[in-house]
């Protein structure tokens, strides 16, 4: 009988766990702690299907504004670099992300609302104030 009640218990946890596992994933908080790829989040959820290149080329863009620099081929190309070998596989991974890395084709997964409104509320914190 006890084990009966240890068998539900762990399942009782397992399925409140499986809904907000994000919460408790330090993996989670990391990801979330790059503004690139908050950035990348944003505008994946936005835009349902982006490629590598194009997501580069926003991320480029986005960093240029902020510099006032231009945004050159080589920053392009670290950036895709940076996309495909670190920033994917970690979002992917934590399922955020759907990577197919051989057509590059990159999409937001189903994405809880609560870590959508985060990653929106953060891109618009970046803003500066209209004062």
């Amino acid at each position: 009988m006890a084990d009966d009640q240890e068998g539900q218990s762990k399942s009782g946890e397992t399925a409140d766990a499986d809904e907000t596992p994000w919460l408790a994933d330090d993996q989670f908080y990391r990801a979330l702690a790059s503004t690139r790829r908050r950035r990348l989040l944003s505008f994946v959820i936005e835009h349902s299907d982006s490629t590598v290149d194009e997501l580069a080329t926003v991320l480029a863009g986005w960093e240029t504004t902020e510099t006032g620099a231009m945004a050159t081929v080589g920053d392009h190309d670290r950036i895709a670099l940076e996309l495909v070998h670190s920033h994917l596989p970690l979002l992917e991974d934590l399922g955020l992300v759907e990577y197919d890395a051989d057509t590059g084709v990159v999409r937001a997964e189903d994405v809880d609302a609560a870590v959508e409104d985060l990653i929106t509320r953060s891109i618009e914190a970046e803003q500066p104030s209209q004062s």
